[in-house]
């Protein structure tokens, strides 16, 4: 069983997206696959390079697409800043996000083209760049959202992939996608995996 934590974030605490909080758990069922099809081969034991901008792709094309996993139903985002790092506890509210690994400019070209058609990406390297702090709390300029990306891990067959996104002290999102590489249709999110947690 999947857990989902809903987690209260303190106005202002933007440290590693949320910093550290604490809620109360509730079951949740896995999602059902909504995101268009990326095609790409198996490479290795693991993806990498282009196949890791195809799987990156699938995962912001889903997030950005799934209002109940964005936390804002009745928002579509069309400015879109992420870290050109991947932190491995992305997904994780408590997460410290302190070392990352730069993400290579070829995948952060692929994953800005492959993302064109929904909505402006901007790859930048410091966070603290896209916000402000109105009223105590802290949100990201333009009306846009700010998204940590995790480190894939997995084969060319089936990956996971930690996600977070920050809009506002009170407007974030933690969870971890299951990617699939299937023959003839490339990598698709099928689901999530372990705990999530929204603010």
């Amino acid at each position: 069983m999947r857990r989902k934590v809903v987690v209260v974030v303190v106005a202002g605490m933007l440290t590693g997206i949320a910093g550290s909080a604490a809620g109360c758990a509730r079951s949740a069922a896995g999602t059902a696959v909504t995101s268009s099809p990326v095609s790409v081969a198996p490479v290795g034991d693991r993806p990498a390079g282009a196949t890791e901008a195809e799987v990156y792709a699938a995962v912001l094309r889903r997030y950005l697409g799934t209002p109940a996993e964005n936390s804002f139903p009745a928002r579509t985002f069309k400015t879109v800043y992420v870290l050109d790092q991947a932190h491995p506890d992305a997904g994780d509210p408590r997460g410290k996000h302190e070392r990352g690994t730069l993400l290579a400019p070829s995948i952060q070209q692929q994953v800005t083209a492959s993302l064109a058609a929904v909505a402006q990406v901007t790859f930048i390297d410091d966070r603290n760049a896209v916000t402000e702090t109105k009223d105590g709390c802290a949100q990201v300029k333009d009306g846009g959202i700010l998204i940590t990306l995790g480190t894939v891990t997995g084969d060319g067959q089936q990956a996971q992939v930690p996600i977070s996104g920050f809009v506002a002290c009170l407007g974030a999102t933690w969870l971890t996608y299951v990617v699939q590489n299937r023959p003839g249709t490339g990598w698709r999110v099928t689901g999530t995996t372990g705990p999530s947690a929204i603010s």
